[in-house]
């Protein structure tokens, strides 16, 4: 089953199977989406996208992606959603989300004062420097531009 976002429930680096990691990635790029108060089509097909480069199949990507979404209907709050990601991450791996939410901010055209303000209550919450925020913002600009 997956991850059980329970405040009692501890899980180190080494108990957390890859499909719990992407769910729990899953579902903050669900939160920075909603962040603007808009779930388009084209971010739910790009999460879809971040998910599928896991190495998990099409099947499984539709159960994490309906997985997360129920969780962040639930209203998973995102202090203990970084607390996880942050326990079961490493520094470059949190790195890589970082330019995965860049992506689904920066896949409108338009950074929302919202999305910004998301971004830099992460950035404070995953302990990362601004300068990190904004690599990952420039490295994901970088992958649309290689994109077109």
């Amino acid at each position: 089953m997956f991850f059980n976002f329970s405040k009692n429930q501890k899980k180190s680096l080494k108990n957390i199977s890859e499909n719990q990691k992407t769910l729990l990635l899953s579902s903050l790029l669900i939160e920075c989406a909603q962040s603007d108060d808009t779930f388009s089509d084209h971010e739910k097909f790009l999460i879809k996208a971040i998910i599928k480069k896991t190495k998990i199949n099409d099947i499984e990507v539709e159960k994490i992606f309906n997985e997360a979404l129920k969780i962040t209907k639930e209203s998973v709050e995102i202090y203990s959603l970084t607390k996880e990601i942050r326990d079961n991450f490493s520094k470059e791996e949190i790195l890589i989300i970082f330019q995965y939410l860049w992506q689904v901010i920066l896949s409108d055209g338009h950074i929302d004062d919202y999305e910004a303000s998301l971004m830099t209550k992460l950035t404070g919450l995953f302990h990362l420097t601004g300068k990190e925020n904004a690599d990952a913002r420039q490295k994901a600009r970088e992958s649309f531009n290689n994109n077109l």
